[in-house]
């Protein structure tokens, strides 16, 4: 399903990563001058599509923060 707000997308993606994170995977695509996000759990599939380059920037701090989770020592 794609989601329309950016803040909607990125709350419900970090928690979708948060309940399960070795099952998740993120995927990027940059087309046509479209960004399209994809967050998935084998379950629930989360995307985002924009065009903007203030959403890829937000997109690009996400991203960090979801590696960061993801390197952190955390279970």
């Amino acid at each position: 399903m794609f989601i329309q707000s950016w803040e909607e997308f990125a709350k419900q993606a970090e928690r979708l990563y948060l309940n399960d994170p070795m099952s998740c995977r993120l995927c990027l695509k940059y087309r046509n001058e479209m960004l399209i996000l994809r967050l998935t759990d084998n379950h629930t599939c989360l995307q985002y599509k924009t065009k903007y380059a203030q959403d890829v920037k937000k997109a690009e701090k996400f991203m960090s923060s979801l590696l960061r989770h993801m390197a952190s020592k955390e279970a």
